[in-house]
């Protein structure tokens, strides 16, 4: 009795990752115009997601971009591992002459980057 009770636990608890899972999906648009880079984040990006920020600013590091343009207002949270990797493209862009300006962010994301003191590096719009 008691496995059966332990594989329904498990199988509840498997459920509910992945509707966790499917609720923090998180999609990025990049688009090139000139030495412009627009990026538009929807969703959560957290520490499962976050290889795909880092494949899109590999790209813009790449390019011959020098304004990477960030549109969060539909980017509902930030973990610090997005954080870590906006921080380091931050770092290596800014060597090479490129500037980063979020042109719409969300409450939360405002807030988040305000508190972490981001915007004394960078312009944060709120929506």
């Amino acid at each position: 009795m008691q496995n059966k009770l332990d594989k329904r636990f498990i199988k509840n608890d498997l459920v509910t990752r992945n509707k966790i899972t499917e609720e923090v999906d998180m999609t990025i648009d990049l688009t090139f115009e000139g030495n412009i880079a627009a990026m538009k984040i929807d969703g959560i990006l957290n520490s499962e997601n976050a290889h795909i920020l880092q494949e899109k600013l590999t790209e813009v590091m790449q390019s011959n971009a020098t304004l990477l343009e960030l549109d969060l207002l539909d980017c509902r949270n930030i973990s610090s591992t997005g954080i870590g990797k906006i921080l380091l493209f931050y770092k290596d862009f800014i060597s090479k002459g490129g500037e980063i300006e979020v042109v719409r962010s969300s409450n939360s994301v405002y807030d988040l980057f305000s508190m972490l003191k981001l915007n004394q590096l960078f312009t944060v719009n709120l929506s």
